[in-house]
């Protein structure tokens, strides 16, 4: 049920986009935050509210007979109960179906009238890192000292290597909340998964223009072929003397970069932090234990953690890959089809990220990326 200002809104918004039921519709829901809806939240809806009120003047409804509306009077019942049980819950959550129990209504009919009416919709709760005091300090005074820097040199954010490792299992990961089965019994179908999945590490870096081919921690076994290393200190430093150096010498971009990585132990050991000095001098380092310390538990940050390997991850699995060497190959192969403008974008949504992080003094932010 729309209230007499939106009504207003919606009639307004139809004159000045050219009487385009559409557009104006469009500007709607992003004013409003109204995801769809019906009457006049439709084109042939809304062209039917418009003549109405080109013909009466009025923007209410013509009066209706017969007896009233009975989702409309069980709204604020319903609203009520779903706050009463969001305040019983100490994650805030509340259940259409616990509120549809409590005020002996069908289950459907709730949901009906909490998309519908109230405009309601269900959301589930997303895990993130636990940030103590201290870490927000710190995060908020990181975003001031990026600002900085962006001030003095609006490029230098797209110079930055952004660099992490990550683990891919060569069997992936099953959400099961996106593999539903429509069947009018229960089918019990079963998805088999080994209890140790054979994985490859991948190690990546990438500017907001180029991105370094993937590298793999791992030894070769005259019997079993490659096997998966961990990241330990030297191997760590081997990677960096024989892959990523190499890399920006040819790039021509060794001066200009500069090296972040999180806080991991392998990054922040004796041998890698002066090779890192000698490199790129402390100046060009974004680290623990250096001189500009990325921030604790800020994955949300990272353009690695909340874009790169969520976006590998959906897309070499497509494949079906049956081998480790053929995850790599997939790995690969998806690392080198992403077009330089997607890593422009996906750096610029790190400020945006920034941007939102000092309104909320440093807590977690979520990002949109286009």
């Amino acid at each position: 049920m729309l209230s007499a200002p939106d009504k207003a809104l919606l009639v307004k918004l139809f004159y000045m986009n050219e009487e385009s039921a559409t557009i104006a519709l469009r500007k709607f829901r992003v004013q409003k935050n109204v995801k769809s809806g019906k009457g006049p939240l439709t084109p042939a809806g809304l062209l039917k509210f418009v003549k109405r009120f080109e013909e009466t003047g009025k923007l209410e409804d013509r009066a209706r007979a017969g007896r009233p509306c009975l989702k409309e009077a069980r709204a604020p019942c319903i609203a009520v109960e779903m706050e009463a049980i969001a305040s019983e819950a100490a994650s805030g959550t509340n259940s259409a179906r616990e509120a549809a129990r409590r005020l002996g209504l069908p289950p459907s009919s709730v949901r009906n009238i909490l998309r519908r009416i109230l405009q309601l919709y269900p959301y589930k709760l997303q895990s993130c890192h636990e940030l103590l005091p201290a870490d927000t300090a710190q995060r908020e005074a990181f975003a001031k000292w990026a600002f900085s820097k962006i001030e003095q040199d609006p490029t230098w954010v797209f110079n930055i290597l952004w660099t992490d490792e990550a683990h891919f299992s060569l069997h992936g990961d099953v959400n099961n909340h996106n593999c539903p089965i429509w069947a009018t019994s229960n089918p019990r179908e079963y998805t088999q998964k080994p209890l140790h999945s054979p994985k490859v590490t991948a190690w990546c870096g990438f500017t907001g223009s180029f991105i370094i081919e993937p590298f793999f921690f791992e030894t070769q076994c005259p019997v079993n072929g490659c096997i998966t290393e961990t990241v330990n200190a030297q191997r760590y430093l081997t990677l960096l003397w024989e892959t990523v150096l190499p890399c920006l010498i040819q790039r021509g971009q060794i001066s200009n970069v500069t090296f972040m990585q999180d806080g991991a132990t392998s990054h922040t050991a004796n041998l890698v932090k002066a090779f890192l000095i000698q490199t790129f001098g402390e100046d060009r380092i974004v680290s623990r234990r250096c001189s500009y310390p990325w921030p604790p538990q800020s994955p949300d940050l990272t353009p690695a953690d909340f874009w790169l390997w969520g976006y590998l991850k959906s897309r070499v699995y497509l494949s079906g890959p049956s081998s480790l060497s053929e995850l790599k190959d997939a790995i690969c192969r998806e690392v080198s089809s992403i077009h330089p403008d997607v890593l422009h974008s996906t750096v610029a949504g790190f400020v945006t990220g920034l941007e939102c992080l000092l309104p909320c003094g440093g807590g977690h932010v979520e990002h949109i990326l286009v």
